[in-house]
């Protein structure tokens, strides 16, 4: 029996026996001794791989690139979550993208100290050359990526390499958390609502929700499908992720969708991670590039029904999400967010797409495309992006959300854009009780295909939801 786990055991043991003669909930053992079991599953790997020389480390082995830069203070517990895990076959490739705060130093350290580290220097700026520069310097026969300052959860790559070998599928792909100090908290409602039920030999077609988990630090990948299906980062710019999983989720036979999380994706606390700089002109336009080239692999490779269904998910989230991030932009990246939307956005009359999108975004996209800079601003200081505020009214068989600027000639907003999206209607029937709309049942169904399903008109104020907060601002 593995001794990091017969170790686990006692304490789960331990706890519950003093939990039953106090009556009391305690601490978890676990928890307190929880750096001990890491040093001893380190030390373990350490030890068992010794034993192997660099040149045989290919079968079975997983190579984790790690790209850093500047990331001393997270170093060691990203390194130490991947070190530490009970699945002791990784290389981690480390490239060093011209760190000057110490943290090429501490690598060195890591280096020193246990043969599955290597380390690699370049100057180049870029997380995805980095990531390039490493792929052709690895070994394993699994692949998988991690940020220097993110945490591996444990037994995060025994699952995901257990599932590929036992299903035979390209890549497996899990969910993952985000932490924000100390604090552990989940990812956005899409991407566990994506991983809510275990899928084996999945694809895309079958099971397109997955496309919202476009991160590459949760999955692990077959080297040899990585190879075949032509995969490499584009160089340059920000959210290049999206692209390669486009590429990865399209091009695959088949992959694997766990329902739990291997991951905890830090939120730094002084906002100097990339995707935390979401108001940036540049990323900003970066992250709409990314999508345009994303619906683009997707549609030649998956097919139009696939690239609508990716739109949708970008005008519902990721999009909405800068959008969202209006009142700290300055003039130049409200620019940058118009143009993104209008090469990205289709026309209202593409009901296919639209009807799928939330009011809240559908409403604020029209003010930004309008270039009412004035109203976009006043709408989300007016709570457009609180959902349950405002009122759901019946017009014509169809359910509207009305939110500032409802019937607003000024505004001049079409009605369109106030139309409910099915998981409006179910955060209103939730709020509500099912039994307080069940008109709206049949229209909040899953599937996407929500079309207008016969709701009775509402008399003025009658559905109104209280004070929960519901804007996109993952």
């Amino acid at each position: 029996m593995d001794t990091s786990l017969f170790y686990i055991a006692l304490v789960n043991s331990l706890t519950g026996r003093l939990r039953a003669l106090t009556g009391r909930a305690i601490t978890p053992l676990r928890t307190l001794t929880r750096p001990a079991l890491l040093r001893i599953r380190g030390a373990r790997g350490r030890a068992l791989a010794a034993s192997v020389p660099p040149n045989e480390r290919e079968t079975g082995w997983i190579s984790v690139i790690m790209p850093t830069k500047d990331v001393v203070g997270y170093l060691d517990e990203s390194l130490r979550s991947v070190l530490s895990q009970g699945y002791w076959r990784v290389e981690v490739v480390v490239v060093d993208d011209a760190s000057t705060d110490g943290t090429r130093e501490r690598i060195a350290e890591w280096e020193r100290r246990d043969s599955r580290v290597r380390v690699f220097d370049v100057d180049v700026s870029d997380p995805n050359a980095a990531r390039n520069f490493a792929l052709r310097r690895t070994t394993g026969e699994f692949l998988a990526f991690l940020d220097g300052d993110d945490v591996l959860l444990a037994g995060a790559y025994r699952d995901l390499v257990e599932s590929i070998r036992r299903t035979g599928s390209d890549f497996a792909v899990a969910g993952y958390e985000r932490r924000v100090g100390r604090r552990t908290r989940p990812a956005a409602f899409w991407i566990d609502e994506a991983h809510a039920n275990r899928l084996d030999r999945t694809t895309l077609a079958e099971h397109p929700a997955i496309m919202v988990n476009a991160v590459q630090w949760s999955k692990v990948y077959r080297r040899e499908f990585w190879d075949r299906a032509g995969l490499r980062f584009p160089e340059g710019g920000h959210f290049q992720d999206q692209v390669v999983s486009a590429e990865g989720y399209s091009r695959a036979t088949a992959f694997d969708v766990l329902t739990r999380r291997a991951v905890a994706w830090r939120i730094r606390q002084d906002g100097s991670s990339m995707t935390q700089q979401g108001v940036v002109p540049r990323q900003i336009a970066d992250r709409f590039s990314t999508s345009i080239r994303a619906l683009e692999v997707l549609r030649r490779d998956a097919g139009p029904e696939v690239e609508r269904r990716r739109l949708i998910q970008y005008l519902s989230n990721d999009i909405a999400i800068a959008a969202a991030s209006l009142p700290d932009m300055g003039g130049e990246a409200f620019d940058a967010l118009r143009s993104g939307l209008e090469r990205l956005a289709p026309s209202i009359e593409r009901r296919d797409v639209w009807d799928d999108v939330p009011a809240e975004s559908k409403v604020l996209y029209a003010l930004i495309l309008a270039g009412d800079e004035a109203r976009a601003r006043a709408y989300i200081e007016q709570g457009g992006l609180d959902l349950l505020r405002h009122r759901l009214v019946g017009i014509g068989g169809a359910a509207f959300v009305a939110l500032p600027f409802w019937g607003d000639a000024d505004a001049a907003v079409e009605l369109e854009r106030f139309r409910a999206a099915p998981r409006e209607l179910r955060a209103f029937a939730h709020e509500l009780g099912v039994d307080a709309v069940p008109a709206l049942r049949e229209s909040a169904r899953d599937d996407g295909s929500h079309r207008s399903t016969g709701a009775e008109r509402a008399p003025e104020g009658s559905w109104s939801g209280g004070a929960r907060d519901e804007a996109l601002v993952d």
